[in-house]
């Protein structure tokens, strides 16, 4: 009789247990169903821990947590599901784009396409697979950039962002909003014409007729925001090219004398670029910033001016950083920051020197012509700093190195001035000097680099 009374308890407990466990299910279905993931959540939780070999409380429990951006949390439990839920490769996908984890993203979403055959979220996956493709190609080398400051602008005062040296040259801003970028000596200006951009000397005082630059630059379906820097060569724009990651995207180039031409343009990747619109890339070498103007995460009509340390040789941060750390730096939603220069203006002199921390070391190193970064907190300005004998052994051949890369630069300077001023036929017979000096300065910077380099390794 006893045994028999137990018996009946057990089953209306279960009986009971199983009541409840129907009706728990019922409501975060309906919750669900209706778009209350939050507060379905807890339900299907309670769900998946009564019974975890159940797979629809374990996909509902990851679509919950990927809706509520908990995409490390999904992610295993979509894993789960494959096999019996098409829609959890989908849903991966989603997770892993979100997480900047580009290579895993596609994956993804290809195993979708193949499991679901036919499906109306085709066009949106191979959108995707795109993005993700692009961002895979420049997330491994990510510039470390040192912002020094950020303003939220309208988008037409744009200009006021942007204080420029005069040794910088000028910016000015038409009323449909295209930039034109004139250099300090006022004889070339860069601007758009219809969808392309197009460029033009001065001759005494008349302007030559306009011309096009090469399909190497002109390769977008709308080029503007243009920018020369001091040595004439390197141009920065502006671009809606395909291949950009989205909108507008700001893009680099070198005009090369000996064939009158502009080298094929390249992106300049993260964190510059985004799947929104980033242009007006300006360098001031004098003032030692630089800016560019994003609309990512800027309400309408609005951009986001970042200034930044100007750095001659701006490194990439390192692969060892995790996926996490990477994917904010390449968003700027993490960066490093820096102070602006101290500029210090002469009593009788027009011109602005910047004079950093690091350049008024070397002011005081003049006497001994000593001037060495080791590392961040560390300047050598005497021969006596250095502690390894063949270091600096070596640092007198890479101060020479310096001072001849400095001769190489003015002379260069002076040849592409002449160049520009020069006739077609005169032309033809400066070309062989400039090479042969360009060639010298690339072989002077290698040397300097893997000394510099070589340098630090003895001291530390």
């Amino acid at each position: 009789m006893k045994i028999f009374i137990k018996l009946t308890l057990v089953c209306l407990f279960a009986l009971a247990a199983g009541s409840m466990t129907a009706q728990t299910a019922k409501q975060a279905n309906q919750l669900f169903e209706a778009g209350k993931y939050a507060d379905a959540l807890p339900m299907y939780e309670k769900l998946h821990s009564g019974n975890p070999s159940n797979l629809l409380f374990t996909y509902r429990v990851a679509r919950c947590l990927q809706e509520a951006r908990r995409y490390t949390e999904a992610l295993p439990l979509f894993a789960k599901t494959e096999k019996k839920y098409t829609l959890s490769y989908f849903y991966e996908g989603e997770c892993y784009q979100a997480l900047w984890k580009p290579d895993e993203a596609i994956a993804a979403y290809r195993m979708y396409i193949i499991e679901s055959m036919s499906s109306d979220r085709t066009e949106y996956v191979q959108e995707q697979i795109a993005i993700a493709e692009k961002r895979s190609r420049y997330i491994h080398r990510v510039t470390d950039v040192k912002i020094i400051d950020s303003v939220y602008i309208s988008k037409s005062d744009l200009l006021h962002a942007y204080p420029l040296s005069k040794e910088a040259g000028t910016l000015t801003q038409s009323a449909d909003g295209s930039i034109t970028y004139t250099n300090p000596r006022g004889d070339k200006r860069f601007f758009t014409q219809g969808t392309a951009l197009q460029q033009q000397s001065r001759l005494l005082s008349e302007w030559d007729k306009p011309e096009n630059l090469p399909a190497s630059v002109n390769r977008g379906s709308k080029q503007d925001y243009p920018f020369c820097m001091g040595d004439g060569t390197t141009l920065y724009f502006a671009s809606q090219a395909e291949d950009g990651m989205g909108g507008w995207d700001i893009y680099m180039t070198r005009y090369n004398p000996a064939t009158n031409t502009y080298a094929a343009a390249e992106n300049i990747g993260f964190p510059f670029n985004s799947e929104g619109n980033d242009y007006l890339y300006v360098i001031d070498e004098q003032m030692g910033v630089g800016y560019f103007a994003t609309d990512r995460r800027c309400s309408d009509g609005q951009v986001c001016v970042y200034t930044f340390l100007a750095e001659n040789n701006p490194s990439y941060l390192p692969m060892s950083m995790s996926s996490e750390q990477l994917a904010a730096f390449a968003q700027l939603r993490e960066y490093h920051r820096a102070e602006r220069p101290v500029v210090e203006i002469p009593e009788e002199e027009e011109a602005v020197p910047v004079i950093n921390t690091k350049e008024k070391a070397k002011k005081k190193a003049t006497e001994s012509s000593v001037f060495f970064i080791v590392d961040d907190r560390t300047v050598y300005t005497k021969l006596k700093d250095f502690q390894n004998s063949d270091a600096r052994t070596l640092y007198k051949q890479y101060a020479g190195w310096q001072k001849e890369l400095t001769d190489t630069n003015e002379k260069l300077v002076e040849k592409r001035k002449a160049y520009f001023e020069a006739s077609s036929k005169k032309r033809l017979t400066m070309v062989a000097s400039i090479l042969e000096l360009e060639k010298r300065r690339s072989e002077l910077q290698a040397q300097i680099d893997k000394a510099a380099k070589k340098i630090r390794k003895m001291e530390k």
